[in-house]
Protein backbone atom coordinates (compact mmCIF):
# COMPACT_ATOMS: atom_id res chain seq x y z
CA UNK A 1 0.00 0.00 0.00
CA UNK A 2 3.00 2.14 0.97
CA UNK A 3 4.49 1.44 -2.54
CA UNK A 4 1.86 2.10 -4.58
CA UNK A 5 1.06 5.43 -2.53
CA UNK A 6 4.46 6.07 -3.34
CA UNK A 7 4.46 5.65 -7.21
CA UNK A 8 1.10 7.89 -7.18
CA UNK A 9 2.81 10.68 -5.67
CA UNK A 10 5.17 10.24 -8.07
CA UNK A 11 3.12 10.47 -10.98
CA UNK A 12 1.28 13.40 -9.49
CA UNK A 13 4.92 15.17 -9.65
CA UNK A 14 5.14 13.97 -12.91
CA UNK A 15 2.21 15.97 -14.24
CA UNK A 16 2.47 19.35 -11.77
CA UNK A 17 6.34 19.58 -14.09
CA UNK A 18 4.28 18.96 -17.46
CA UNK A 19 1.76 21.23 -16.18
CA UNK A 20 4.04 24.01 -15.02
CA UNK A 21 5.95 23.77 -18.54
CA UNK A 22 2.99 23.71 -20.64
CA UNK A 23 2.06 26.95 -18.73
CA UNK A 24 5.08 28.77 -19.34
CA UNK A 25 4.82 27.43 -23.33
CA UNK A 26 1.51 28.73 -23.42
CA UNK A 27 2.37 32.28 -21.50
CA UNK A 28 5.05 33.08 -24.20
CA UNK A 29 2.99 32.50 -27.47
CA UNK A 30 3.86 36.37 -28.61
CA UNK A 31 7.30 36.59 -27.28
CA UNK A 32 9.00 36.63 -30.10
CA UNK A 33 11.50 33.69 -31.41
CA UNK A 34 10.40 31.68 -28.45
CA UNK A 35 11.29 27.81 -28.53
CA UNK A 36 9.30 25.74 -26.31
CA UNK A 37 10.04 22.99 -23.79
CA UNK A 38 9.25 19.57 -24.33
CA UNK A 39 9.45 17.50 -20.73
CA UNK A 40 9.33 13.82 -20.78
CA UNK A 41 10.86 10.95 -18.70
CA UNK A 42 12.48 7.69 -18.71
CA UNK A 43 10.79 4.32 -18.27
CA UNK A 44 11.37 4.47 -14.48
CA UNK A 45 9.21 7.94 -14.32
CA UNK A 46 12.45 8.94 -12.55
CA UNK A 47 14.60 10.90 -14.64
CA UNK A 48 13.34 14.18 -16.50
CA UNK A 49 14.24 14.47 -19.98
CA UNK A 50 13.59 18.01 -21.17
CA UNK A 51 14.65 19.65 -24.16
CA UNK A 52 13.66 22.48 -26.42
CA UNK A 53 12.07 22.77 -30.01
CA UNK A 54 14.21 24.69 -31.95
CA UNK A 55 12.09 24.15 -34.59
CA UNK A 56 11.43 27.92 -36.44
CA UNK A 57 8.66 29.60 -35.46
CA UNK A 58 6.15 31.68 -38.57
CA UNK A 59 7.78 34.60 -40.07
CA UNK A 60 5.56 37.85 -39.62
CA UNK A 61 6.22 41.47 -41.34
CA UNK A 62 6.72 44.33 -39.49
CA UNK A 63 8.29 46.45 -42.07
CA UNK A 64 11.12 47.86 -39.74
CA UNK A 65 14.14 47.74 -41.71
CA UNK A 66 15.97 46.85 -38.83
CA UNK A 67 13.95 43.69 -37.82
CA UNK A 68 15.65 40.53 -39.28
CA UNK A 69 14.07 36.97 -39.10
CA UNK A 70 16.27 34.44 -39.38
CA UNK A 71 14.17 31.57 -42.11
CA UNK A 72 16.45 28.46 -40.75
CA UNK A 73 19.60 27.86 -38.86
CA UNK A 74 21.68 29.95 -36.82
CA UNK A 75 21.11 32.07 -33.66
CA UNK A 76 22.57 35.70 -33.10
CA UNK A 77 25.40 36.49 -31.11
CA UNK A 78 24.50 38.96 -28.36
CA UNK A 79 27.16 40.74 -25.96
CA UNK A 80 25.40 41.59 -22.65
CA UNK A 81 26.55 42.94 -19.35
CA UNK A 82 27.24 39.24 -18.57
CA UNK A 83 29.03 37.94 -21.26
CA UNK A 84 27.98 36.27 -24.77
CA UNK A 85 24.48 35.18 -24.95
CA UNK A 86 22.60 33.58 -28.21
CA UNK A 87 19.09 34.27 -29.42
CA UNK A 88 17.00 34.11 -32.42
CA UNK A 89 15.10 37.51 -31.83
CA UNK A 90 15.88 39.62 -34.63
CA UNK A 91 14.31 42.99 -33.23
CA UNK A 92 16.48 45.07 -33.68
CA UNK A 93 17.09 49.35 -32.91
CA UNK A 94 20.00 51.76 -32.87
CA UNK A 95 21.31 53.01 -29.13
CA UNK A 96 21.90 56.48 -28.73
CA UNK A 97 25.70 56.09 -30.00
CA UNK A 98 23.98 54.46 -33.36
CA UNK A 99 25.07 50.98 -31.97
CA UNK A 100 23.24 48.13 -33.60
CA UNK A 101 21.19 46.86 -30.43
CA UNK A 102 18.41 44.12 -29.57
CA UNK A 103 14.86 44.87 -27.25
CA UNK A 104 17.28 44.41 -23.99
CA UNK A 105 19.98 47.42 -25.25
CA UNK A 106 22.47 44.92 -25.42
CA UNK A 107 24.80 45.00 -28.44
CA UNK A 108 24.57 42.83 -31.53
CA UNK A 109 27.75 41.53 -32.67
CA UNK A 110 28.95 41.45 -36.51
CA UNK A 111 32.14 39.86 -37.70
CA UNK A 112 34.09 42.78 -36.73
CA UNK A 113 32.25 42.98 -33.59
CA UNK A 114 29.09 45.09 -32.19
CA UNK A 115 27.72 47.55 -35.27
CA UNK A 116 27.71 50.96 -35.83
CA UNK A 117 25.16 52.31 -38.56
CA UNK A 118 25.41 55.88 -39.15
CA UNK A 119 23.59 55.58 -42.77
CA UNK A 120 19.91 56.56 -43.32
CA UNK A 121 18.83 54.05 -45.77
CA UNK A 122 19.80 50.80 -44.62
CA UNK A 123 19.53 47.19 -46.42
CA UNK A 124 20.39 43.82 -44.90
CA UNK A 125 20.68 41.12 -47.22
CA UNK A 126 19.85 37.47 -46.83
CA UNK A 127 23.63 36.81 -45.63
CA UNK A 128 23.55 39.45 -43.03
CA UNK A 129 25.46 41.82 -44.74
CA UNK A 130 24.99 45.68 -43.97
CA UNK A 131 24.04 48.24 -46.74
CA UNK A 132 24.64 51.83 -45.65
CA UNK A 133 23.50 54.70 -48.23
CA UNK A 134 23.92 52.04 -50.77
CA UNK A 135 28.16 51.19 -49.15
CA UNK A 136 28.86 47.75 -47.54
CA UNK A 137 29.25 47.63 -44.13
CA UNK A 138 29.82 45.06 -40.99
CA UNK A 139 28.14 41.56 -41.24
CA UNK A 140 25.61 40.23 -38.31
CA UNK A 141 27.25 37.45 -37.66
CA UNK A 142 25.00 34.13 -37.24
CA UNK A 143 26.20 31.18 -35.59
CA UNK A 144 25.57 27.24 -35.82
CA UNK A 145 24.85 25.69 -32.81
CA UNK A 146 25.22 21.73 -33.98
CA UNK A 147 24.71 20.33 -30.40
CA UNK A 148 21.33 21.69 -29.26
CA UNK A 149 21.51 19.82 -25.91
CA UNK A 150 24.42 21.73 -24.65
CA UNK A 151 22.25 25.28 -25.66
CA UNK A 152 20.34 26.50 -21.89
CA UNK A 153 17.96 28.90 -21.75
CA UNK A 154 18.12 31.79 -19.58
CA UNK A 155 16.16 35.10 -19.32
CA UNK A 156 15.39 37.73 -21.30
CA UNK A 157 14.50 35.26 -24.01
CA UNK A 158 18.30 34.13 -24.09
CA UNK A 159 20.30 30.72 -24.68
CA UNK A 160 23.96 30.36 -23.05
CA UNK A 161 25.81 27.42 -24.88
CA UNK A 162 27.47 25.10 -22.22
CA UNK A 163 30.29 23.50 -24.06
CA UNK A 164 33.55 24.75 -25.49
CA UNK A 165 32.69 28.40 -26.92
CA UNK A 166 35.67 27.24 -29.90
CA UNK A 167 32.86 24.60 -31.07
CA UNK A 168 30.39 27.22 -32.08
CA UNK A 169 30.68 28.13 -35.77
CA UNK A 170 29.61 30.86 -38.27
CA UNK A 171 26.28 29.29 -40.03
CA UNK A 172 27.42 29.19 -43.48
CA UNK A 173 23.43 28.36 -44.65
CA UNK A 174 21.90 31.05 -42.49
CA UNK A 175 19.36 32.83 -44.10
CA UNK A 176 18.25 36.35 -42.84
CA UNK A 177 14.44 38.20 -44.16
CA UNK A 178 14.68 42.12 -43.32
CA UNK A 179 11.68 43.68 -42.47
CA UNK A 180 10.71 40.69 -40.64
CA UNK A 181 10.34 38.91 -37.20
CA UNK A 182 10.23 34.98 -36.25
CA UNK A 183 7.43 34.71 -33.48
CA UNK A 184 7.12 31.77 -31.02
CA UNK A 185 6.54 27.73 -31.97
CA UNK A 186 4.31 27.02 -29.73
CA UNK A 187 1.50 26.18 -31.34
CA UNK A 188 -1.70 27.15 -29.07
CA UNK A 189 -4.00 24.92 -29.77
CA UNK A 190 -1.73 21.72 -29.20
CA UNK A 191 -0.43 23.14 -25.99
CA UNK A 192 -4.50 23.35 -24.75
CA UNK A 193 -5.05 19.73 -25.91
CA UNK A 194 -2.01 18.37 -23.89
CA UNK A 195 -2.49 20.65 -21.03
CA UNK A 196 -6.74 19.24 -20.92
CA UNK A 197 -5.04 15.52 -20.48
CA UNK A 198 -2.46 16.67 -18.46
CA UNK A 199 -4.96 18.29 -15.99
CA UNK A 200 -7.22 15.18 -16.20
CA UNK A 201 -4.72 12.75 -15.21
CA UNK A 202 -3.62 14.79 -12.65
CA UNK A 203 -7.31 14.65 -11.26
CA UNK A 204 -7.49 11.05 -10.87
CA UNK A 205 -3.98 10.21 -9.56
CA UNK A 206 -5.20 12.91 -6.60
CA UNK A 207 -8.95 10.55 -6.51
CA UNK A 208 -6.52 7.44 -6.54
CA UNK A 209 -4.69 8.83 -3.58
CA UNK A 210 -7.18 10.30 -2.02
CA UNK A 211 -8.94 6.40 -2.57
CA UNK A 212 -5.51 5.02 -1.31
CA UNK A 213 -5.17 7.26 1.71
CA UNK A 214 -8.50 6.16 2.93
CA UNK A 215 -8.68 2.62 2.71
CA UNK A 216 -4.96 2.69 4.46
CA UNK A 217 -6.72 4.36 7.16
CA UNK A 218 -9.95 1.97 7.08
CA UNK A 219 -7.37 -1.25 7.65
CA UNK A 220 -5.92 0.63 10.43
CA UNK A 221 -9.20 1.39 12.72
CA UNK A 222 -10.00 -2.39 11.78
CA UNK A 223 -6.96 -3.43 13.01
CA UNK A 224 -6.90 -1.77 16.54
CA UNK A 225 -10.56 -3.41 16.93
CA UNK A 226 -9.14 -6.85 16.75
Amino acid sequence: MISSNYNLVGGSLIQQIRFDTLSNNLANINTNAFKQDIVSFDQNLSKNISAIDLSSGPVVYTGNSLDVALENQGFFKIQTPNGIKYSRDGSFGLNKDGMLVNRNGDQVLGENGPITITGRDIAIGGDGRIIEDGSPGDKIFIVDIKDSKLLKKEGMNYFIYTGNEKDIKSAEKASLKQGYIEKSNVNVTEEMVRMVETFRTYESIQKAIQSTDETTGKMVNDSELL
